[in-house]
């Protein structure tokens, strides 16, 4: 197939390119030209700014594809951009989207597709209403939707469920031997997903004419607490995890725009299995241990940065706190 992918040289959408390649399509990027990833020399580039609407229209005019894979559609006004510029000449699209879109209310697990998209933050809201565009243009401009979680492997920071978030220091904190502050002590539950899973998943519904006009999770093979996670962290890097617990309610109380990290994020992939007859298969250790090998090879900025004064902070009166717990519960109990 000769495909369109918006994006192509991110942490996600250069593994389009990288599956694209070699399943054997002809691929085309569009960029702005301003990452450092190399680009495969068969690729073609189009150089064009998508927030610059004249400019990306421009670039696309008169250009026809068999499908257009959006790694970068955040906005309803970028996927009304898409239905303008590809209509009629692309046979399909597929956007990547989030798992942000969904409620965070408590609901039964695993999360389907059909659960309520009720977004907390801006940037859930805007992708699902860019969600609501394309498949409501289904007629004009046949669209998949895939909702990934957390994305994982080589060229991405790890770190999820804690009070860093995805954190470039987070292996030297761990060979310091510093406690990670978790949500809950780690007990939420997260299905990440590989950056070649999601690839490859982007693939398969362009070949299943049942997910015209639908949206579908792509997670990873199986939920883990997001201790498990920290801690195939710790154990490929060979040092100890130690865990510091902070409680998801007090941690929303002070950013409560981080509202979709502090949930339960496990997904059903039934639909897309029967749709596409696609699951995703890399381990979360593969993708884990090809995440710090990239880390090793290209340190990111502040790779090795200690821990802030807020950081510091707080993780002691976590501890002050669980010993004040631990020792009252030791004391004889008041009847």
């Amino acid at each position: 197939m000769k495909l369109l992918i918006i994006g192509g040289t991110g942490f996600l959408s250069s593994a389009l390119v990288e599956e694209s390649l070699a399943a054997g399509h002809k691929v085309t990027i569009v960029t702005r030209g301003r990452q450092m990833r190399a680009v495969a020399p068969d690729v073609q580039q189009i150089l064009a700014d998508r927030n610059d609407l004249p400019s990306f229209r421009s670039a696309v005019q008169g250009l026809e594809f068999d499908a257009v894979l959006d790694a970068i559609c955040f906005t309803p006004e970028q996927a009304r951009q898409d239905v303008e510029c590809f209509a009629g000449r692309a046979g399909r699209l597929v956007m990547i989207s989030t798992d942000f879109v969904y409620s965070v209310a408590p609901c039964p697990l695993p999360i389907p597709e059909e659960a309520l998209r009720d977004a907390p933050t801006e940037y859930g809201r805007n992708k699902a209403a860019a969600e609501d565009v394309l498949l409501g243009a289904t007629g004009v401009l046949s669209s998949t939707i895939l909702r990934p979680p957390h994305i994982v492997g080589a060229g991405g920071l790890l770190g999820t469920g804690s009070l860093q978030g995805r954190d470039p220091a987070l292996p030297a904190r761990l060979r310091r031997g510093e406690p990670i502050i978790l949500l809950d002590g780690g007990a939420l539950l997260i299905q990440p997903a590989d950056r070649r899973d999601i690839a490859r998943s982007c693939l398969a519904v362009l070949t299943a004419p049942t997910t015209l006009g639908r949206a579908y999770n792509i997670a990873g093979p199986e939920a883990v607490p997001t201790r498990r996670y920290y801690a195939l962290i710790a154990e490929t890097l060979g040092v100890p995890l130690t865990v510091a617990s902070l409680p998801s309610d007090v941690y929303l109380s002070a950013f409560p725009n981080n509202a979709s990290f502090a949930r339960h994020r496990a997904y059903s992939l039934d639909a897309l299995a029967r749709d596409a007859a696609f699951r995703p298969a890399i381990p979360l250790e593969t993708s884990l241990q090809e995440a710090l090998a990239w880390l090793e090879r290209y340190p990111p900025p502040g790779a090795d940065a200690p821990p802030s004064a807020q950081e510091a902070e707080v993780l002691a009166l976590l501890t002050d706190c669980d010993a004040r717990v631990l020792n009252r519960l030791a004391s004889p109990l008041d009847r």
